[in-house]
C-alpha cells in the first residue's frame, strides 16, 4: 500500500472539512446590515440597504451586484457614504446591475480607504418585482444573497407593504437565523436574523391581496392562480428543511476511523498501475478511437456521455460534410444540411441530424433561432434519447477493458453506510448526555454528511483504477490535449493540413476543450499569416474559427430547462423572486 498517496488523500478531506481562512488585503466582514423595502402601490419596490463593512487593508472601494431579469429594471440609484467620499459608478451587466463604490478618505478623492469601518447607504428603485395573479398578490424578495463571500452577523429587515396586514400570509425562507419576525404596525413586517453565512441567501415571501395595488404599471402580472401552489410548496419547502436539518445534526463518535476508510479503499483499488509508457505530449491522434468514444472513456465519469459528445458528434458532421457551414459571425452562425443521404450514419447521428432539422428555414439551420425558438422540455426529451442511443457506441465490454470501477463502486457503498450510521449516532446526541462533548461531536457530524456527499459525487476515476490498457489509453489522449491546448507546441509543430485541423477539433470537442483549441488555432493562423481561403476550405474549422462552439454552447444552454417545475410564473422556493445578489471590495 503506498502510504503517502493514503496520506495526502486524508489531509485532502480533512482540509476540506476544515477550511482556515487566510486574512489579505481587501478582506471584510459585514456585522451589521439593515434593509428597509417599501412596496408601492404600483407594484414598484423603493430599497434602502445599509451595510456596514469592516474593512481589513487597503481597497479602492466596495460594491453591490443586484440581480434581474430583462424586464425588470433599477431606477433611482444614489449612495451615501457617511464619514467618507465615494464616487459612484453604475454597471449595467448580463442579468445584473452592479453598484460600484469608490471610497476615499479626503474630498480630492486622492486617499483610499484603509482598515476601516465604513456604511453605506443604497437607494434605489426596483420595478417588476412584485408578481400579481389572478387570485393574489406576491412580494418574493431575497433579503441576503448568496454571491457574498462575508456573512452577515446580524441582519434587520422592514417591509412596508401598500395595506393591512390582516388577510396576508409570511414565510422566512429559511427560518433557521430568525431571533424574531412580526408585524410592527398594520402595515409592517420587521425581522432580525443573526448570523447567516457567506454564500447564503435568506428569503422574505409575503401573500397580500391583489387589491392592495391601484395599478399594475410596475409589477409582473401572470396570468393564473398561485396561491394554493405556493402554500403548497412552502409547506413542502418546510419538510425538506426539517429533514435537511436532521441529517445535518447525526453526528459518529467513530468518525476517526470511518475517516481513513476512503483513504483505505483508494490505496486498495485506486493506485494506478505502472506502465512503460511515458511522454509528455502526443502530436497526433494517439488511437482511432470515435469521438463519443474518447468523450466517455476520457472526458468526465469513466462510461459517461457528456453534452460535449453532442457538440463534437456535430462539428464531426460538419467535418464529414454533412452539414456545410453558411455563414458565422459574431451574433449566429448558420448552418445548411448539404448531405441527406444518412444510410450509413449510426442512430446517435441521424437522431442529432433530425433534431437539427427541425429548425430549417429556407434550408439553413441558425443556431441562435435554435436557442429562441427550441422547446427546452423537448430537447430535454431529446437529449435523453439520445445519450441513451450515443451509449450503445460505448459498450460495456470496452468500458471493463480500461477500467476498474471497484473502488468507486466501494466509495458508493461506504458513503450510504457513512449516512446509516449518522443517523444511530444523531439518535444517541438526542437520548444520551454527552456534556461538554455534545458541540465537538455536532461539529463532527457535520464533516461525516459533507464527507459521505465528497464521496458519492467524487469522479469515478479518483477511487477507481485504470487496467495498464486502460492507463495507457487515457494518458495518450490526455497528452494529446496537452499539445493541442498548448500554444507553444501548437506554434512550433502546427498540425500538417487544414483537414487534420478540422479533425483536431472534433476531438478537442469531445475532450471538453473546443474554446481554447480554437483560440490557440486563431492565434497561429494570425501569428503565421495564413490566408482567410486556406482555413475557408474546412468547414469544420471555420466552425470554430468563426466562434460556432461558443454559438453551439450558447444554444443548448438556453435549450436546458433550468428546473423540472413549470415555468408559469410561479418561483420556486428560495429562487424566484427578485433582490438577493452580493458585493464585497475591489
Amino acid at each position: 500500500m503506498n502510504i503517502k498517496k493514503i496520506i495526502i488523500l486524508s489531509l485532502l478531506l480533512t482540509l476540506f472539512l476544515a477550511p482556515i481562512s487566510l486574512a489579505d488585503d481587501g478582506d471584510y466582514y459585514i456585522p451589521t446590515a439593515d434593509k428597509d423595502i417599501l412596496v408601492n402601490d404600483d407594484g414598484s419596490t423603493q430599497i434602502t440597504e445599509i451595510i456596514n463593512y469592516e474593512i481589513e487593508g487597503s481597497v479602492n472601494g466596495v460594491y453591490r451586484d443586484i440581480p434581474h431579469a430583462s424586464d425588470q429594471s433599477i431606477t433611482n440609484v444614489s449612495v451615501e457614504t457617511p464619514g467618507y467620499y465615494n464616487t459612484l459608478e453604475v454597471i449595467e451587466e448580463n442579468g445584473k446591475t452592479r453598484l460600484k463604490v469608490w471610497l476615499y478618505t479626503d474630498k480630492n478623492k486622492q486617499h483610499k480607504t484603509y482598515d476601516a469601518n465604513v456604511k453605506v447607504i443604497y437607494k434605489y428603485t426596483f420595478n417588476k418585482g412584485v408578481k400579481i395573479y389572478n387570485d393574489i398578490a406576491e412580494l418574493q424578495y431575497m433579503s441576503w444573497g448568496n454571491e457574498w463571500d462575508s456573512g452577515v452577523g446580524n441582519l434587520v429587515t422592514t417591509i412596508h407593504i401598500p395595506g393591512s396586514h390582516e388577510g396576508t400570509e409570511y414565510w422566512n425562507n429559511p427560518d433557521d437565523y430568525v431571533v424574531s419576525s412580526s408585524w410592527t404596525d398594520d402595515n409592517t413586517l420587521s425581522t432580525q436574523v443573526e448570523g447567516i453565512g457567506s454564500r447564503t441567501t435568506f428569503e422574505q415571501r409575503i401573500l397580500m391581496p391583489k387589491s392592495y395595488f391601484k395599478s399594475y404599471e410596475n409589477a409582473k402580472v401572470i396570468n393564473m392562480d398561485a396561491k394554493a401552489k405556493i402554500e403548497a410548496d412552502q409547506q413542502k419547502y418546510k419538510e425538506d428543511r426539517e429533514f435537511k436539518n436532521t441529517l445535518l445534526g447525526i453526528v459518529s463518535g467513530l468518525l476517526g476511523i470511518l475517516m481513513i476508510i476512503p483513504a483505505g479503499i483508494y490505496g486498495l483499488f485506486g493506485r494506478e498501475p505502472k506502465i512503460d509508457y511515458q511522454a509528455d505530449y502526443e502530436y497526433d491522434l494517439p488511437t482511432d478511437s470515435s469521438p463519443v468514444e474518447v468523450n466517455s472513456i476520457v472526458n468526465g465519469d469513466v462510461g459517461s456521455i457528456t453534452d460535449d459528445a453532442m457538440y463534437a458528434t456535430l462539428l464531426d458532421l460538419i467535418d464529414r460534410k454533412f452539414f456545410k457551414v453558411i455563414s458565422s459571425s459574431d451574433d449566429d452562425t448558420v448552418l445548411r444540411l448539404v448531405n441527406s443521404d444518412t444510410s450509413n450514419l449510426k442512430t446517435f447521428e441521424r437522431l442529432l441530424i433530425n433534431f437539427i432539422s427541425k429548425f430549417e428555414i429556407n434550408g439553413d439551420i441558425s443556431l441562435k433561432s435554435i436557442a429562441d425558438n427550441g422547446d427546452p422540455y423537448e430537447f430535454k426529451d431529446f437529449k435523453s434519447s439520445w445519450i441513451d442511443e450515443t451509449s450503445k457506441e460505448v459498450p460495456e465490454s470496452l468500458i471493463n477493458r480500461y477500467f476498474i470501477d471497484k473502488g468507486s463502486t466501494l466509495f458508493s457503498i461506504f458513503a450510504f453506510v457513512l449516512l446509516f450510521l449518522s443517523i444511530l449516532v444523531f439518535f444517541g446526541i438526542i437520548f444520551l448526555e454527552f456534556g461538554n462533548y455534545y458541540w465537538i461531536l455536532l461539529i463532527l457530524s457535520l464533516a461525516m454528511f459533507a464527507e459521505s456527499m465528497i464521496m458519492l459525487f467524487i469522479p469515478n476515476y479518483v477511487p477507481g483504477r485504470w487496467t495498464p490498457e486502460g492507463k495507457e489509453y487515457h494518458d495518450k489522449w490526455e497528452n494529446f490535449q496537452n499539445y493541442i491546448t498548448d500554444f507553444s507546441l501548437i506554434k512550433e509543430r502546427p498540425p500538417a493540413s487544414i483537414q487534420v485541423w478540422g479533425k483536431y477539433l472534433v476531438y478537442a470537442a469531445a475532450l471538453g476543450c473546443a474554446d481554447e483549441v480554437s483560440e490557440n488555432m486563431k492565434k497561429y493562423f494570425d501569428i503565421a499569416g495564413v490566408p482567410e481561403e486556406y482555413f475557408n476550405s474546412s468547414d469544420a474549422v471555420m466552425f470554430g474559427y468563426y466562434g460556432g462552439f461558443t454559438h453551439l454552447n450558447t444554444t443548448f444552454t438556453a435549450l436546458t430547462p433550468s428546473s423540472d417545475s413549470s415555468s408559469s410564473g410561479i418561483g420556486s422556493v428560495g429562487g424566484g423572486g427578485f433582490g438577493g445578489g452580493g458585493g464585497g471590495t475591489f
